[in-house]
């Protein structure tokens, strides 16, 4: 079970109890007479089953979950009426007080359009339970939100496992505040489900669950999607359409599909779109139903989705963000039981990690700083422990579902190639971290970097840990980040540069510094990689007299004062390309690789230099 807290809640609990609003019912159907209703479809986005519930533990207050029903999900039901609400509520439901109140808002900032009042008594704790609208609400086809609320002190609001969450549709209240979104709390869907009934228009397709990332890479690419017949009669042949960027629309004209009404079919348009690097609008269309031109409605007609495509795709590695204390026992349980060194050490390689000690529970972890504050705030973090994974909520007290949750996280695909390295000054703690970034794809991203101790124990707390792992130091040159507006195809280079003086640093032989991209519009983390040191002022003599060039050039290098030095050149995917054990005082060397930019690793004894070479033919 969980909760629903801000951090005022959570530990100081001030806030006095609220009343529910009076019941006013508006803007209802006509058809009073429940029962003669008929529910034909289910809306929701949960999947039917209940995972846990959420609630407020302590003092009384008015809780309620909402989900927003978009107008595309509306559009093949307008005109009909919504007839009954179906919600999972919990083993708390016997602490509530009075009654639940289903609502339905056209403005999460403003009053309802119809609320209706239900005794709880009348209701089952730990179940689904159905209740009927009075007076049935008539769908106009424009967005709404619509929901429940009660007064509890304890854990009610019922959701799935989040296996396939939906962001931007959950809603939660607390109190009298107005609707906020879930998606800073939680990962899993609320189990609503709203049910629609009343006649259907004669002639209606609808256009959904086209499948296409938001991301892709260039090339051919399908275009598959579901239609639908949501009209009486029965559907049989249709437009199935695409058109990128207002160009040609490309068009399969179905026959034979005989879908009587209420049946869907999933078909894969036999023209594959060859996709361009860019950002692109992909709009997927229905029409001429049954050979008579446009459909009743043809608002649900439409799919538009905005694509980028990239020119490659690369290995992903996942970031884990974790927000803690030592003061948190919570947090002891995670990092002891589950997300903990033996689990950690089995995917080594597989992520990399930043905690964040935070300032609560009171007195708070020593090692907090106002950096790590900044995150919290990005992320909207309402208790410890929290852990993202690449910027998503997944905290997990489950290592299947940890495990899982990594797993499919690697196997993503990632858009950029990000190799660093780094230099701390031993007498000033000044930090200096190169990145170069080689993008597959185009858009503005905020570059991150953090350096963090893999192991303390000056910030030993009250929950009984001793020890603490890859803790957050210093974020370079600050916790905003550095802009990094990126062109694919066009390697970009950043020096980040900070001073580490005054940090909780324990032990400077054991830092590690990691380098991550975030697309702040979503929180999605795109890459992420450790940055490695670089060698000292003693490797800097060894390698001073050491140049290659031109650079650029067309494949042809020479290299001189590198006698007894040995080069290994990558390409920025890692891939070793080329490579001499022993080079003589000067060289020239053939490179016969595509164009792009390359790193050159120069190696004597323990001692290695990098320098960046272009090929521009």
């Amino acid at each position: 079970m969980k909760k629903i807290t801000t951090l005022l809640l959570l530990f100081v609990m001030t806030l006095s109890q609220a009343q529910l609003f009076s019941s006013v019912r508006t803007q209802g159907g006509t058809d009073t007479n429940t029962a003669t209703r008929t529910v034909t479809d289910w809306l929701h986005y949960d999947n039917g089953t209940n995972s846990d519930v959420f609630g407020i533990d302590g003092a009384t207050h008015t809780v309620g979950a909402y989900i927003k029903l978009t107008s595309a999900l509306l559009a093949p039901h307008t005109n009909r009426q919504i007839e009954e609400v179906k919600m999972f509520l919990g083993a708390g439901l016997t602490s509530a007080t009075g009654n639940i109140t289903v609502e339905i808002y056209s403005d999460p900032n403003t009053t309802p359009v119809y609320t209706e009042d239900f005794p709880t008594a009348g209701l089952t704790a730990n179940a689904w339970n159905t209740v009927t609208l009075s007076t049935p609400f008539i769908i106009d086809g424009t967005e709404i939100y619509i929901g429940y609320k009660l007064t509890t002190s304890t854990y009610v609001l019922g959701v799935d496992d989040g296996s396939n969450f939906v962001p931007d549709v959950n809603y939660y209240i607390l109190d009298s505040n107005s609707l906020t979104s879930w998606d800073g709390v939680a990962t899993q869907n609320f189990n609503i489900q709203v049910g629609v009934g009343g006649n259907r228009t004669n002639n209606d397709a609808s256009i959904s669950n086209v499948d296409l990332n938001t991301i892709i890479v260039a090339g051919n690419t399908n275009i598959t999607a579901s239609i639908s017949n949501y009209g009486s009669n029965n559907l049989n042949s249709i437009d199935f359409n695409y058109q990128v960027d207002n160009g040609t629309v490309q068009t399969d004209h179905l026959t034979g599909l005989n879908l009587a009404s209420g049946q869907s079919t999933t078909i894969t348009h036999s023209t594959p779109w060859n996709a361009v690097v860019g950002s692109h609008s992909v709009d997927v269309f229905v029409s001429n139903f049954n050979g008579n031109g446009a459909d009743d409605i043809p608002a649900d007609d439409h799919v538009v989705k905005v694509v980028s495509v990239a020119s490659n795709s690369t290995q992903n590695i996942p970031l884990y963000e974790e927000f803690t204390s030592s003061t948190c026992s919570p947090c002891a349980n995670l990092n002891s039981n589950y997300f903990n060194t033996s689990f950690l050490s089995t995917n080594s390689g597989k992520f990399n990690l930043i905690k964040y000690q935070m300032n609560w529970p009171s007195p708070g972890d020593p090692y907090y700083t106002a950096e790590g504050g900044v995150r919290r705030a990005f992320y909207d973090v309402t208790g410890v422990p929290s852990l993202y994974l690449d910027g998503l909520d997944g905290t997990h007290f489950d290592s299947t579902a940890l495990q899982q949750d990594l797993d499919n996280a690697y196997a993503e695909s990632a858009y950029f190639v990000i190799t660093s390295s780094y230099t701390i000054d031993s007498n000033t703690k000044d930090i200096n971290v190169t990145v170069d970034i080689n993008p597959y794809l185009t858009g503005d991203y905020t570059l991150h970097c953090a350096v963090v101790e893999k192991t303390t124990t000056g910030n030993v707390g009250t929950n009984g840990e001793t020890e603490f792992h890859n803790v957050m130091m210093k974020m370079v040159p600050n916790a905003n980040g550095t802009s990094a507006s990126l062109v694919a195809g066009t390697p970009a280079n950043f020096n980040l540069t900070a001073n580490l003086n005054g940090s909780h640093i324990e032990e400077y032989s054991d830092l590690e510094v990691v380098v991550f991209l975030q697309d702040d519009s979503n929180q999605k983390v795109m890459q992420s990689t450790k940055s490695t040191i670089s060698t000292s002022a003693v490797s800097s003599l060894i390698f001073k007299n050491l140049k290659i060039y031109p650079n650029p050039s067309t494949g042809t290098f020479f290299i001189d004062n590198a006698q007894g030095i040995q080069i290994q050149i990558f390409d920025l995917n890692g891939s070793l390309v080329y490579q001499q054990k022993k080079l003589i005082s000067n060289n020239n060397i053939e490179l016969d690789l595509p164009n792009g930019v390359y790193l050159a690793k120069f190696i004597k004894n323990d001692k290695i230099a990098v320098r960046k070479i272009v090929i521009t033919k």
